[in-house]
């Protein structure tokens, strides 16, 4: 049954609707027990218990930059509510350049934790009315056993997940790594892939892989040499 203003998940009142995916629904809500405003990714499918011992993980995130994980449900993630606008291009390097250093530092914070985004995107970035940087959307995001183990500390188009001989692809395909875009694991060279590209995007104003399907775009990623050309050199 679908959700509607009105409707409790959990103790969370749902307000209105603010994105659909493939993924689920995410709703602004509100906590009437600590008196805030939240938002809740409610997914299509119930959370494995994996996923619910990672996200308890995730929730140990605490950085200015990436948007907080409040509390883990069934099949839902309630996250912090942040009022924005999705990251966009194009800019002038000197206006980016901040911006961009907020966004490495909240994903070097997720690193440094062992955690792995896997689906970086601007649609996954707000830009707060004072100029602050939030990392959304950790869904998809994973532990990297590597770190955990050695003790280490098109825009719109929607996040897939598609079945291969070799894995599964998981992530949005304009801004997946070739490792991604095969199959294999991710790990946190695919989230530095994904800044690069949306730096390119975010300088320039176009998307660096492009095509009229998720198949083109994944071919061009596999394929295609990036031609970062129109990209102001300092940037390069």
């Amino acid at each position: 049954m679908a959700l509607q203003s009105g409707d409790k998940i959990g103790p969370y009142e749902c307000i209105a609707l603010i994105g659909k995916g493939g993924m689920g629904e995410v709703w602004k809500a509100h906590d009437p027990r600590l008196n805030r405003d939240v938002a809740i990714q409610v997914s299509t499918e119930q959370f494995s218990d994996r996923f619910s011992r990672e996200a308890r993980a995730f929730a140990a995130l605490n950085h200015t930059n990436v948007c907080h994980l409040y509390d883990v449900g069934p099949n839902y993630l309630v996250l912090e509510y942040v009022e924005g606008s999705d990251l966009r291009g194009p800019m002038e390097f000197d206006d980016a350049l901040p911006i961009m250093q907020q966004l490495i530092d909240g994903i070097e914070s997720a690193h440094e934790k062992g955690i792995i985004h896997r689906d970086l995107k601007p649609a996954n970035i707000k830009v707060t009315p004072e100029g602050i940087v939030k990392i959304l959307d950790f869904g998809l995001a994973k532990l990297d056993s590597v770190a955990v183990s050695s003790g280490s500390d098109p825009e719109n188009s929607p996040t897939v997940t598609m079945a291969t001989a070799a894995g599964t692809i998981l992530g949005t395909a304009a801004y997946m790594s070739p490792e991604q875009a095969k199959g294999r694991t991710a790990d946190r060279r695919s989230d530095i892939w994904a800044f690069g590209v949306i730096l390119y995007e975010v300088l320039t104003g176009k998307r660096l892989f492009q095509g009229e399907s998720a198949v083109e775009i994944l071919g061009g990623v596999l394929n295609k040499e990036p031609d970062i050309s129109a990209a102001p050199a300092s940037a390069r």
